[in-house]
């Protein structure tokens, strides 16, 4: 690159204080059994003629960090996964993308037992997982897992364009779990799908301290709650103009802010339920006794409520 002797540009690389501008390297993954092209897991694949088998071996063996490179899955409506796809720590700057066969709006991402699709950085155990993306699959999880796991520090993860809760197989617990040990920063979670056709519990669960953004989503009857968010988000956590059949008429069946949650700012969403005039119960839960949460301009039923507040 220009500006930088080779010597300097190898120092730098070695610390991990550089990270290549553009596209890097790019792999491609095949493991449907309707695909046109079945990859084989092994050295020397990875090619779009002569593709490997599983997401989780193209990011163990052939992704570099820091690289920006690409993982495309493709040629198959159906990607199977034998164990969840762990992201480590110090990974950094990769993209998994679906790419659907045509006909299909997305790929199909199955988990064969009870475990998540994706799990993120599973115990911080060496550091922080930084620039993960993840689009264009409809994701499946185990019946006590999320689809997606984030365990922490996986900080400016971008999940966007997914569908949870309408795979073949199992739907999973949660569509995205935070589940950390360690908090996560400047995630964006957008432009994504999740049903209760085979969702069990929420859409989007927090139960630890992270920052970012949730907008733009689509939630269809999710059981207990579209977004709940109970772990403590400090002052820069946003969830904005997402739209929200909801599952049930009970209160905070859309938004749910848990005891310890603060500082988030809610904004111009969008709840329903079924089509009469007027839901009887809050759909906007706030459980925050202080004050510390910031609402504006959100919908039920077509008219603008508060937190906890009944249409009337």
């Amino acid at each position: 690159m220009a500006g930088f002797a080779p010597e300097v540009l190898a120092l730098l690389k070695s610390m991990g204080l550089y990270a290549p501008m553009g596209i890097g390297e790019k792999f491609y993954v095949n493991g449907g059994a309707d695909g046109i092209t079945t990859g084989v897991d092994a050295v020397g694949r990875g090619s779009k003629d002569r593709p490997v088998l599983s997401i989780a071996y193209a990011l163990a063996n052939l992704v570099v960090t820091n690289r920006n490179d690409y993982v495309f899955c493709w040629n198959t409506n159906h990607q199977d996964e034998a164990a969840s796809i762990v992201i480590p720590s110090l990974l950094n700057n990769v993209h998994i993308i679906g790419i659907a066969m045509p006909g299909c709006s997305h790929l199909e991402l199955n988990v064969t037992g009870d475990y998540p699709a994706f799990m993120l950085n599973p115990g911080v155990l060496l550091g922080p997982t930084r620039s993960i993306e993840i689009a264009g699959f409809n994701i499946s999880g185990g019946a006590t897992h999320g689809c997606i796991e984030l365990d922490g520090a996986c900080d400016m993860v971008w999940i966007h364009h997914c569908t949870f809760g309408h795979a073949w197989g199992a739907g999973g617990q949660d569509g995205i779990r935070f589940n950390g040990v360690s908090p996560t920063a400047s995630a964006l979670i957008e432009d994504n799908w999740f049903y209760g056709f085979k969702l069990t519990r929420y859409g989007i669960y927090g139960i630890s301290t992270f920052q970012g953004c949730i907008r733009r989503n689509n939630f269809v009857e999710v059981p207990t709650c579209a977004i709940a968010l109970t772990g403590v988000p400090v002052d820069t956590m946003v969830v904005e103009g997402n739209l929200i059949a909801c599952g049930a008429d009970v209160l905070g069946n859309a938004i749910d802010l848990g005891l310890s949650t603060n500082g988030c700012l809610v904004a111009r969403n969008e709840a329903a339920h079924g089509s009469a005039a007027l839901m009887t119960a809050a759909p906007y839960q706030d459980q925050q006794a202080g004050d510390e949460n910031h609402w504006m301009s959100n919908q039920a039923q077509d008219q603008f409520v508060l937190p906890n507040e009944v249409p009337s």
